[in-house]
């Protein structure tokens, strides 16, 4: 009975395990705007402390043909400037669904 019991729980745990987890994960995903362009933002110098203004980096590597003259990888490097930060970590989400990321350093959003 004890056995039978145990497998059961055993087996509801392992049931609910996938629920739990997509309920977690929707909940982050919710959080970052996803229909950011990233062209989004505008071209800036970096901003005085205490501005206000989001700073966003984001360095990585492409294999775009184009870009790398036929070689393996290109770096390339965004340098851009958000008033919120909803629209700059929705950028750097889709900076990094459309490139492979590099130095992880700058790959950030920052108030300054």
């Amino acid at each position: 009975m004890k056995r039978s019991a145990f497998a059961l729980l055993l087996g509801l745990g392992f049931l609910a395990q996938p629920v739990l987890a997509l309920t977690d994960m929707s909940q982050v995903q919710a959080a970052v705007r996803k229909n950011v362009s990233e062209y989004a933002g505008q071209r800036c110098n970096t901003p005085p402390r205490g501005s206000g203004i989001i700073l966003g980096q984001y360095t990585g590597t492409t294999d775009n043909p184009i870009l790398s003259m036929g070689g393996e990888n290109t770096t390339v490097s965004f340098f851009r400037c958000f008033t919120s930060m909803q629209e700059c970590q929705g950028w750097l989400y889709t900076l990094r669904s459309k490139y492979t990321d590099g130095n992880s350093v700058l790959i950030s959003c920052k108030k300054r």
